[in-house]
């Protein structure tokens, strides 16, 4: 049985994942609220032409996803090569786009389950396209593993502009939870100051370091990095104090 949520949960991205997320949260009892805290914004020249290009002529074996972002800036492409998504969420949204996924990992929803899972076939021409922020632990591994990786920016992360009553809603404590499903989420919800009464509900591991190292206090971890998971430790943390 699904775990029931109580109160407001803030979730600090919109879009497909936004909206898949307050159909999860209305769908347990609870209320959400979706405030964007990071915006992204592709880059453009001639390295992303020449990926595009690249993907269309067949050039590359592989193309690697790790983000819903990554998602909407290939979205209308032509890719002529296999798929591989870091996770389920990421794969759902790439079917949404009608591309064809070939490869997620089946437990760890990360670079190091991706890396796990990935066919030993070296030689392979590999195109990643992320984020600016992104860590290059899954292009190291990869070359490692013997692949030909063309590890390309594809978009700019940036702290995204929020409303006045937006943020003095935060400030005052009308989320009663909060979703932190990245370093960058939690620094941009850290530079709005939530009170200690907002449960801060970390995507894994990693990002509860950065939470914590963001000034945040991480009141509960989920155990693999799905929104699910978050939930399902939300829910946890909630019975646990009533």
């Amino acid at each position: 049985m699904t775990e029931r949520l109580q109160g407001t949960v803030l979730l600090p991205r919109g879009g497909a994942w936004g909206d898949r997320a307050a159909g999860s949260v209305r769908a347990r009892g609870g209320t959400p609220w979706v405030v964007p805290l990071l915006s992204t914004t592709p880059v453009e020249g001639p390295e992303i032409d020449a990926a595009r290009a690249g993907l269309a002529a067949g050039e590359f074996d592989w193309l690697v996803v790790t983000s819903a972002a990554t998602v909407d800036l290939v979205r209308g492409w032509d890719v002529c090569a296999r798929v591989a998504a870091v996770g389920p969420a990421t794969a759902s949204t790439l079917r949404e786009a009608g591309i064809a996924v070939d490869l997620v990992p089946e437990h760890t929803y990360s670079a190091t389950g991706l890396l796990q899972v990935w066919p030993e076939t070296p030689g392979e021409r590999v195109l990643m396209l992320r984020s600016d922020l992104a860590r290059a632990s899954l292009a190291d591994g990869l070359a490692e593993r013997g692949c030909r990786v063309s590890d390309v920016v594809g978009y700019r992360t940036t702290a995204a502009p929020v409303g006045d009553e937006d943020a003095a809603g935060v400030r005052d404590g009308r989320a009663d939870a909060v979703l932190v499903t990245s370093g960058s989420v939690a620094r941009a919800l850290a530079e709005l100051r939530p009170p200690a009464s907002t449960v801060v509900v970390s995507i894994g591991p990693l990002t509860t370091a950065e939470a914590r190292e963001a000034g945040l206090t991480v009141g509960a971890e989920a155990g693999e990095r799905t929104l699910d998971a978050m939930l399902d430790a939300l829910a946890a943390a909630q019975e646990e104090k009533s």
